[in-house]
This record gives structure tokens, C-alpha cells and sequence, in this order.
């Protein structure tokens, strides 16, 4: 795992901003199609069936429970950020959702059939290992994780960590302070900390957005490839997308989706 930081302005309140970015998402929470266009959606189909209770853990906004919801699957969540959990709950107040994090979840042993985990595991600090055993905890035997997290990919590797350990030196070197954002995985340091929670890897697949003019990682990580709406890439973005994708989606893409089943 290699960690990123920030160094934020003085008195920059970083839970307020994500209090403000919550209300604004769901305000504007109305369409779910790019749900099914998310390239594991296939591959998570699979493990579903209409019998099944599910946890999205990390649930954020909810998206992917009012999705699954709407489909006929039983999916509850939990969320460390009592601002999402009321977010949601006043959207819909017959939403199962709690105010829990993945370190510490709030249920029984082999109570679930399914955990997901999509864009959650990175935010925690220190917490990866202890969330990956309780996701094998409250599963039953032979049920699931779907997890996505953030992948050290080839050009992170080459440029942006390198720059990142740049920054971090010359901002201490001024006396700021560094903030924990999220933790960047290696495909096989992940799946190898999956094995030794107990799980049997299914299958790991790249992971950006389906949007053929947008990346994600492209976007975040160099601003010079931004385009005029969030996550959209200008020319040189775009190329360079088809170029890294032209050898391998590894080479670019944000994260990484790992399905494994408890064994």
C-alpha cells in the first residue's frame, strides 16, 4: 500500500468538505444508468442472486444500494460519515443504513451473502487488513467481496507517486502538515492481502470510468489534461488514454476490481 497525502491550507476543514460535497450529490441523486455501465458490472451480476442479503460497506451517497434496490436485491449499508448515513436517509427513510466503519462492522458472523466495497477500503488509515477480516467475518461460507480501490498503476509508478514524494518533502521542508487522503494498492500486494484474509481470488479486473471522453485517473492526477466538465479529458488527454489503453489497461487505469469468495 503506498499512501498519498495533502498538505491543506491552515484552518481547512476537510470533513466539512466532504459534508458539502454529500449534499450536493444527493441533491442531484436521480439517475443510476451509469451504474450498469460500469465495466464489473457483468462480472458482480454473476454473484448475485434474488435470495441474497448484501452490505455495501462504505455505501457513501447509496448509489449502489438504490441501484441493486431497484433490481430486487436486498442490500444494506454502512457508512463512517453520519452526514452520508442522514443524506440518505432522509431520501428514503426505509433504507437500512448505518453509521459504521469497515474495521468494525455492526453484524453477525456468516450473516451475508455478499460484501461490496467499491471506493471505500483506500480513505481509512491503518484500517485495511482489520476491514478485509471483518468482510470475511460477516460473510457465509462461499459468499463474496466485490471490492474497487485505487491502483498504483504504471504511470502513477513512473511520475505522479514520485512527484507526490517531491511535494511532501519540500511542504514539510516549509513546515506544513501532512493529511492522509487514501492508499494506492499494487495488484499483487491486494490480492495477496485478500488471500491471507481468507478469500479465494475470482478474478481482477482494471477499472476506470465507461465514459470514452473521461478517466478518472487521467483527470485527478494531471490537470493539465482536463477537459471543460469534471473527469472529461481535453485532445491530449484523450490520446493519451488511447495510448496507454492501446498496450494494456493497467498501464492508466484509476483502480482495480478484485472478486474473491470466502473460503
Amino acid at each position: 500500500m503506498i499512501p498519498i497525502y495533502k498538505f491543506d491550507p491552515a484552518n481547512f476543514d476537510r470533513s466539512r468538505l466532504w459534508s458539502d460535497r454529500y449534499r450536493e450529490m444527493y441533491s442531484a441523486l436521480n439517475d443510476f444508468s451509469q451504474y450498469e455501465k460500469q465495466s464489473f458490472w457483468p462480472s458482480l451480476q454473476k454473484q448475485l442472486h434474488g435470495r441474497g442479503v448484501y452490505l455495501d460497506a462504505g455505501c457513501g451517497i447509496g448509489g449502489w444500494i438504490l441501484f441493486l434496490s431497484d433490481r430486487g436485491y436486498a442490500v444494506e449499508g454502512i457508512d463512517e460519515h453520519p452526514q452520508a448515513v442522514r443524506a440518505m436517509t432522509e431520501y428514503d427513510p426505509d433504507l437500512l443504513v448505518k453509521i459504521a466503519r469497515n474495521d468494525a462492522i455492526p453484524y453477525a458472523d456468516n450473516k451475508l451473502d455478499g460484501v461490496l466495497s467499491i471506493g471505500s477500503l483506500e480513505y481509512t488509515e491503518g484500517a485495511v487488513e482489520q476491514s478485509l477480516k471483518e468482510f470475511h467475518r460477516v460473510l457465509k461460507p462461499g459468499g463474496f467481496v466485490c471490492i474497487e480501490v485505487p491502483m498504483a498503476n504504471t504511470l502513477r509508478k513512473l511520475f505522479y507517486i514520485p512527484l507526490k514524494r517531491l511535494q511532501g518533502f519540500a511542504m514539510q521542508m516549509l513546515g506544513r502538515n501532512a493529511t492522509f487522503v487514501y492508499y494506492l494498492f499494487e495488484k499483487s500486494d491486494f490480492t495477496a492481502m485478500l488471500t491471507q484474509a481468507g478469500f479465494m481470488i475470482d478474478e481482477v479486473l482494471a477499472h476506470d470510468l465507461p465514459d470514452a471522453n473521461s478517466h478518472f485517473g487521467l483527470y485527478s492526477n494531471w490537470p493539465f489534461l482536463r477537459g471543460a466538465k469534471p473527469y472529461e479529458l481535453n485532445a491530449l488527454g484523450r490520446f493519451i488514454k488511447a495510448l496507454c489503453n492501446s498496450i494494456s489497461p493497467w498501464v492508466a487505469s484509476a483502480g482495480m476490481v478484485v472478486i474473491a469468495k470466502k473460503v
